[in-house]
């Protein structure tokens, strides 16, 4: 059964006895919904015999809210700004965040909150590697750290001091002060 409308019925809607559907041969397809602070909602069976919302259009607070998981294939992107300039992607084997323009920021927002960084642990299990925390006021490195030949880990707004191995010698520079070690 077929519902068409239009001159030359561009849009129909069409049932086959085993499926539904809404098709449009010309130009935008767009569903409006004019009411004051009304939504438009997306539901479909919740997998228990049910019906659930999906996606929902809020009128009121004018946003959209996703309410079930969202499923992306393998690389295809979740792309944010206006110029794409933000995009989250898993290629079948890897994850990326990709930032093309300005500062990649990750921000805590939470009174004495923490940002934690988890990592498998060698043993099939995940563990803690490194935490900024806001409650101490500190980076943690709760494992070890290991810095490359010639990788100089620097201290002092200014780089006063610097330590590195140059893959045969050990160094300690100190370009500023005295070099006072108390124990």
């Amino acid at each position: 059964t077929e519902l068409a409308v239009g001159n030359s019925q561009d849009l129909k809607i069409v049932h086959d006895t085993a499926n539904s559907k809404i098709e449009n041969d010309t130009g935008q397809l767009t569903i409006l919904n004019t009411a004051n602070g009304k939504d438009i909602i997306l539901k479909t069976d919740d997998g228990t015999g049910g019906v659930a919302d999906y996606i929902r259009l809020d009128g009121t607070d004018t946003n959209i809210q996703i309410s079930k998981d969202m499923q992306f294939a393998d690389t295809v992107d979740i792309k944010l700004g206006s110029g794409n300039d933000c995009t989250l992607m898993h290629d079948g084997t890897d994850t990326w965040i990709d930032n093309g323009t300005g500062d990649l920021k990750i921000r805590n927002q939470t009174n004495g909150g923490d940002i934690i960084f988890y990592s498998d642990d060698g043993t099939g299990g995940v563990t803690e590697y490194l935490r900024v925390d806001g409650g101490q006021t500190r980076t943690e490195f709760v494992k070890p750290t290991q810095h490359a030949d010639n990788a100089i880990a620097n201290f002092g707004s200014s780089s006063d001091m610097q330590i590195y191995h140059n893959g045969t010698d050990s160094y300690i520079l100190n370009g500023t002060g005295d070099l006072q070690i108390i124990s």
